[in-house]
C-alpha cells in the first residue's frame, strides 16, 4: 500500500503558510533549528475523535473571566439549542496565574473550577479549560519555591517564553523545563486534579513550542520528544479526553491530539471597540487564515481543523463580508465549530444571518 507524503507548511500553529521573510520578527513563528517546513506520512493507523463544537471564553471576555460569566453563556446556549447546536463550554485564560493551575482566582471564580464545571455538566454540557503547561508567570507562587523547574541561559537567567512571541512586550513567561523529572511531575499532578477531580473534559492547550526555546537544545529532537511524550501521555490516560493543540509545532503532535489549531487567533479581543486598528489587524489574521487552510487542509489525516472562533460582532472591525468569509472558511475546514462573541448580545439578526448557516449542512 503506497502512503502519501503529507506537506506541514510552516513550523506551528500560528505560522505564516506561502511566506518566507527576511526578518523573522515574531521568532515563535519559526522553528528555531530552521525546519520551518516538512513533510509526514499519511498513516491509516491514526485516528481521531470526530470535530467538535462550542463557546470559547477568550475572544468575548479576554482575561475578564468569572464564573458568573461562563455560566451566563451556557445558559443562552441552552436556550438556544436549534440555532446553535454547541456541545462544550470551554474557560480560556484569566482563570489562574500562569503556572498556579491548582489555585483556580477566587474573586473570579469564588466556588473553585470543580463547582463551575459540574454546574456546566448539569445543564447538559460538556466543559473545557485552557492551560500554558510550560509556560510560568514571573510572580507565580511555583516560581518562587520551585526556581529549579525553570529553564535558564548560560548566565543563570530565567528565559522568556514570550519573548519569542510578542514584539516590545512587558509581558514576560519563564520555561517551565519538563526535562526535570519534578517539574514534569507537577504538570502531571496538575492534569489529573483538572481532569480527574474537577471534572474537564477539554482541554485547549496553548503555547506548546514552548520546549523548542530552551537554549539548552541545539536541535529539535529532545523537544519534539518531550512534547510528543506529553501529548501521548494524555491521549494514554485520558484517552476520553479532547484536547486541542495551539501554538504547537505540527510534526511531534501528528497522532497524539485531536485537534490542531492552523492559524493565528484570528481577532485579539482586547482591541474590540478600537477603530480602525482591529478592522486592519484583524482583516490581515482572516486574510492569512485563508492562506493556511489551503495550505493546510490535507493535514485533517493528522487531527480535526481549529480555524478558531466565529465572531460576528460589529466590534471586531470585520466588515459583513469579512464575516461571511469567515463562515465559509470555518465551513470549508469540516473541523471545530466553536463561536467567540458574547452571545448575550447576538441579535435576531446575526444569528438569523450567521449563526444557523454556520451549523447547517
Amino acid at each position: 500500500m503506497v502512503k502519501d507524503n503529507i506537506r506541514l507548511s510552516g513550523w506551528q500553529s500560528w505560522s505564516k503558510c506561502g511566506s518566507s521573510p527576511l526578518i523573522k520578527l515574531l521568532a515563535n513563528r519559526f522553528s528555531p533549528f530552521g525546519n520551518d517546513t516538512d513533510t509526514a506520512v499519511a498513516d491509516n493507523q491514526i485516528f481521531h475523535k470526530p470535530p467538535v463544537t462550542g463557546w470559547c471564553s477568550w475572544y468575548a471576555f479576554g482575561w475578564n473571566i468569572s464564573g458568573e460569566k461562563i455560566l451566563t453563556q451556557a445558559k443562552w446556549i441552552v436556550g438556544h439549542r436549534k440555532e446553535a447546536p454547541l456541545e462544550h463550554v470551554l474557560i480560556d485564560d484569566g482563570w489562574a496565574c500562569w503556572g498556579d493551575w491548582l489555585s483556580p482566582a477566587r474573586a473570579k471564580f469564588p466556588c473553585g473550577m470543580k463547582s463551575v464545571a459540574q454546574e456546566i455538566k448539569n445543564l447538559g454540557l460538556r466543559p473545557g479549560l485552557w492551560l500554558a503547561p510550560f509556560l510560568v508567570h514571573p510572580k507565580s507562587v511555583l516560581a518562587k519555591q520551585h526556581p529549579e523547574y525553570l529553564a535558564k541561559d548560560k548566565k543563570e537567567k530565567f528565559v522568556d517564553g514570550l519573548a519569542f512571541h510578542r514584539l516590545f512586550s512587558p509581558i514576560k513567561r519563564w520555561i517551565l523545563d519538563i526535562q526535570k523529572q519534578e517539574a514534569r511531575a507537577y504538570v502531571e499532578k496538575v492534569l489529573k486534579v483538572v481532569i480527574e477531580e474537577w471534572g474537564f473534559e477539554l482541554l485547549k492547550l496553548d503555547f506548546l513550542y514552548a520546549q523548542h526555546f530552551n537554549p539548552e537544545y541545539d536541535s529539535s529532537q529532545m523537544p519534539d520528544s518531550l512534547l510528543g511524550e506529553f501529548l501521548d501521555s494524555i491521549k494514554n490516560m485520558y484517552p476520553q479526553i479532547y484536547t486541542i493543540a495551539c501554538g504547537c509545532p505540527l510534526k511531534p503532535a501528528i497522532g497524539k491530539v485531536e485537534a490542531m489549531r492552523i492559524s493565528a487567533d484570528i481577532i485579539i479581543p482586547q482591541l474590540r471597540n478600537i477603530p480602525f486598528i482591529n478592522h486592519w489587524l484583524h482583516s490581515q489574521r482572516l486574510c492569512q487564515l485563508k492562506i493556511n487552510l489551503e495550505q493546510r487542509f490535507s493535514t485533517r489525516v493528522f487531527w480535526n481543523l481549529d480555524s478558531d472562533v466565529f465572531v460576528c460582532d460589529k466590534s471586531t472591525g470585520l466588515t459583513k463580508k469579512q464575516v461571511y468569509e469567515l463562515l465559509r472558511l470555518i465551513k470549508k475546514a469540516q473541523g471545530l465549530k466553536f463561536l467567540g462573541d458574547d452571545l448575550t448580545k447576538l441579535s435576531k439578526e446575526q444569528i438569523d444571518s450567521f449563526i444557523i448557516p454556520l451549523f447547517k449542512d
